[in-house]
């Protein structure tokens, strides 16, 4: 089915959803595709993994941390920079070894690092978020190539979905209890963001905005936790597409595969009961659907 932009959502209702692997993450999130290596990446955060698979060969490795993994970003020396509880570190997969970078947070120790992203110019973005009590200490910080870190923001309660635009001039985010995504202009040069402003907002009973991605139109990816769907919203922020999903617990997404045209999608079983997991078998499994548009290749981390 060929996606077109309207200002009616498409509901695709019958999408073909592949099993790209058949794991039983407690939460998995921030899948990422790494075009030069083909490979797949994303962690499982509460369960302390990070996972890579081979969807070629169906080959998979994976890593047991010791502590909370928030997200993810390749890096352009190889392996990966990692946004943990405790702050920032690089991941090498030749060694299974973690360098610690910063804890930039650590004044917070209740905080711990949730959603991140690598923006078009090599800098890594994280959240953190007040996991116990989920009140408004959570704080936004970014990691430069110099491994310089900046704390942008402060008063945010759960950061998610930061995705930044083809052109890099924007920046898009949530703050996931709000209902709501916001879009900053984004200085590229010396990343900064300023003025924020109102994006979209997720309709009633599609859950909260978790994970995002863009594709090659510029159009904005959310992943919808508690929701059953994905969603895509146009540059203007209307809803254009949504995705139905077997799932309740929607929580990260991706584009992959050579052609760039493979919707990778994380789920999650944390905080469903036994009988809920017998009704969703496919919960915390990685999902893939081909919804007839492109994404753009993942950036790496500089530093």
């Amino acid at each position: 089915m060929t996606v077109r932009s309207t200002t009616r959502p498409i509901d695709m209702v019958g999408s073909v959803i592949d099993i790209a692997d058949a794991g039983q993450d407690i939460l998995g999130e921030s899948i990422v595709w790494d075009h030069r290596h083909q490979k797949l990446w994303w962690v499982d955060g509460i369960g302390q993994f990070i996972h890579r698979l081979d969807p070629a060969s169906g080959d998979k490795q994976s890593w047991k941390l010791h502590e909370e993994v928030g997200s993810i970003g390749l890096r352009a020396q190889g392996g990966l920079v990692v946004g943990m509880r405790s702050g920032f570190y690089f991941f090498s997969p030749e060694t299974g070894t973690l360098s610690e970078i910063a804890r930039p947070d650590a004044e917070r120790p209740g905080n711990r690092f949730n959603d991140g992203k690598v923006d078009r110019h090599g800098r890594f973005w994280s959240g953190t978020v007040e996991a116990a009590a989920y009140t408004p200490r959570g704080r936004l910080f970014r990691l430069d190539p110099d491994l310089r870190t900046t704390l942008v923001m402060e008063g945010i309660t759960a950061i998610n979905g930061m995705s930044f635009s083809p052109d890099n001039r924007l920046m898009y985010m949530t703050d996931s209890f709000s209902c709501r995504i916001d879009v900053f202009d984004y200085d590229s040069v010396d990343g900064a963001i300023h003025n924020r402003r109102h994006f979209a907002d997720v309709p009633l009973g599609r859950g909260i905005c978790d994970g995002s991605t863009v594709d090659a139109d510029g159009c904005f990816w959310s992943a919808n936790m508690d929701g059953w769907c994905v969603t895509r919203y146009d540059p203007r922020g209307r809803i254009d597409t949504v995705i139905n999903l077997p799932v309740r617990r929607v929580s990260s997404l991706c584009f992959g595969g050579p052609d760039l045209d493979i919707l990778y999608i994380t789920t999650a079983r944390r905080r469903m009961q036994e009988k809920e997991l017998a009704q969703q078998p496919l919960a915390g499994n990685v999902l893939a659907v081909r919804p007839g548009v492109q994404g753009l290749p993942e950036p790496e981390f500089l530093g």
